[in-house]
């Protein structure tokens, strides 16, 4: 079966109208409908200033100098509306503080449900039902500005969620989060994911990317330098650490063993490494 292009981008180069390098160098990638798609990289790589082609941001909003082409369900972002690209893209930033406006955490996460014409009465459940899947039904009432780092990240990524959009772009949405609450947003991500929506989700959690993420792409300098499935981007492990990359543990650990173990294939999770071990 052919898969859907649901985003493509050909040929995309960026720079920041203070910047005299190109932050993007030639892009091109294609995001299939339904699938868990992980970025990573190291800081500076260009990851942010991919994620927001993928919604219009760049060019609409951020000035510079866009050259390229990003197609959003067939529709060229420079051609559309940021307005009518939020219905197919929600964006979860990095920095909360840019996405929260409301005077409450329920109001936050109401306020783009009403404006796409749901009633109040079902934002108000929507918003609710968001809150508590995230674990924070007790932030409810509380103002933004009031709430911690991680609060306000919860609190930004229930607003883009609570809208369901068929695809839903994380960028670093969980750098400032404790263990518990990344792992509670991956799993919501995984159950979005399995309900049909797509997941591009920017961590350098990448042992839980192995875990959620059909494909990986792996970005530097403005390139991407390799995609594929978690097992097949391991095997390139050097290249992982040449640009500042870690791999997961366990992978790391049988690397460095593979003179005296049988590693046929790289593990991914310790239930992996427990078997190379056990057959060893």
């Amino acid at each position: 079966m052919t898969k859907e292009v649901v985003i493509s981008v050909r040929n995309v180069q960026y720079k920041y109208p203070t910047s005299r390098d190109w932050v993007l160098r030639g892009i091109n990638i294609d995001v299939y409908r339904g699938e868990f798609l992980g970025i990573v990289g190291a800081t500076g790589a260009g990851k942010t200033t991919l994620c927001q082609c993928f919604n219009g941001l760049i060019p609409h909003y951020t000035q510079g100098t866009f050259e390229g082409a990003v197609l959003v369900e067939g529709r060229d972002t420079r051609e559309t509306d940021v307005a009518d690209l939020s219905m197919l893209v929600g964006l979860v930033f990095q920095d909360a503080d840019a996405q929260l406006v409301m005077s409450s955490v329920l109001e936050e996460v109401m306020l783009g449900l009403t404006m796409r014409g749901m009633s109040t009465n079902e934002a108000k459940v929507r918003a609710r039902q968001t809150l508590e899947s995230l674990g924070i039904s007790h932030l409810s009432n509380r103002p933004p500005y009031a709430l911690s780092g991680g609060q306000k990240q919860r609190a930004a990524i229930a607003a883009v969620m609570a809208m369901h959009p068929d695809i839903l772009v994380l960028d670093e949405a969980t750098s400032e989060l404790d263990s518990l609450t990344v792992h509670r947003i991956f799993d919501l991500c995984r159950r979005l994911n399995e309900a049909g929506a797509t997941i591009i989700l920017v961590s350098h959690e990448v042992e839980l990317l192995c875990q959620y993420a059909d494909r990986l792409a792996l970005v530097d300098a403005g390139h991407i330098l390799l995609e594929g499935s978690p097992r097949e981007l391991f095997q390139q492990a050097e290249l992982f650490h040449q640009v500042g990359m870690r791999l997961p543990q366990v992978t790391d650990l049988a690397l460095s063993l593979t003179n005296q173990l049988q590693v046929k294939s790289l593990p991914l999770n310790v239930e992996e490494t427990k078997a190379i071990l056990a057959a060893s």
